[in-house]
């Protein structure tokens, strides 16, 4: 029997799946659930500071008759910012008490703000590692590229010098230098990143001329950019990489962790198919592992990295041509 057993972010993981920030992980009753499935960690549905401060405006301007006081004015909105916080911590402090697998607790967070007051009262509240899920839409002609990846950095080393639980950083591939920012990111000490976030998309109802949410899960295909830039960047690196995104099958596990994934998080494909979805997971890489005679997945973890290719540029463009006159003949 395979022993499915990993590490991420110095946590001992029972197996490499986790289950990822969504609406799945909001309520004590269903992060019961995805202990139950057999999911070897969580990751709570993200707190974002943004909306947090929003509707902490919008409870003001709800009572603005009211409000004839400066006072008063911050009293309201802070009323409102904290019953939020506090929601969170609380759901936090129910899923240390009730589950026996690690709690990630997760902020959305912008470059400047309340988001590390947030963290330190996570870490108070017994949160096993802390994940910063940050991204920038880069709309303003303005700003240059460097401004965007100073950005980064100053947010991941204030986190690095407040937070001393373990510290993962989700985020986007959009980066001139993608790799240049995951090695400045080890430069700050922190201890993993996941790869990739999904941005939220605006679409449009041609019927009646407004704008709706795009479609926000991902499909059995979209795991290939994460693939790539785990092999090509895990030997690089001191810190854990966790893949996202596309993953619905044992097979997209294995083919992570042989490119050097330490662990994965599941999102789309419980949302979809339900948390039964992870057993079959789970018995597919179980499967995998004992027909090529792996008793662990030390044994073939990132075997398939770039630093371990015979011919390394495969990760690389130099297939591009070679695909192309391969899908032709085909």
């Amino acid at each position: 029997m395979a022993d499915l057993s990993t590490t991420y972010l110095g946590l001992n993981l029972k197996n490499p799946l986790i289950a990822g920030s969504s609406p799945l992980t909001a309520s004590l009753d269903n992060l019961k659930r995805c202990e139950d499935a057999g999911l070897s960690a969580v990751v709570l549905k993200s707190i974002f500071e943004e909306q947090i401060e929003a509707d902490g405006e919008a409870a003001v301007d709800g009572g603005e008759q009211y409000l004839t006081h400066a006072d008063a004015y911050g009293y309201v909105k802070s009323s409102s910012m904290e019953r939020q916080i506090d929601a969170y911590l609380t759901l936090l402090e129910d899923a240390k008490r009730s589950l026996q697998i690690p709690v990630i607790a997760s902020i959305n967070c912008r470059r400047s703000g309340s988001w590390i007051e947030y963290a330190q009262r996570f870490v108070a509240c017994g949160a096993d590692a802390i994940e910063l899920n940050h991204y920038v839409v880069a709309a303003d002609v303005e700003m240059e590229g460097p401004a965007i990846e100073k950005e980064y950095l100053s947010l991941v080393k204030a986190a690095r010098k407040q937070i001393k639980l373990p510290l993962s950083l989700k985020m986007g591939p959009y980066f001139s230098s993608l790799a240049n920012m995951l090695r400045k990111f080890d430069e700050l000490s922190i201890d993993g990143v996941v790869l990739f976030n999904r941005f939220y998309s605006p679409d449009i109802d041609i019927e009646k001329l407004s704008l709706v949410p795009a479609q926000m899960l991902s499909s059995k295909d979209e795991y290939a950019l994460s693939l790539r830039w785990t092999a090509l960047m895990s030997e690089e690196l001191r810190y854990d990489i966790c893949a996202s995104t596309g993953i619905y099958a044992g097979s997209t596990v294995v083919k992570q962790l042989l490119a050097g994934a330490k662990a994965v998080q599941l999102c789309s494909v419980l949302l979809k198919q339900g948390l039964s979805s992870v057993a079959k997971i789970e018995s597919e890489l179980s499967q995998w592992m004992d027909s090529h005679s792996y008793s662990k997945i030390s044994d073939f973890n990132g075997k398939l990295a770039q630093e371990h290719m015979e011919d390394p540029t495969r990760w690389e463009r130099v297939q591009y041509m070679k695909s192309i006159l391969d899908a032709r003949k085909g």
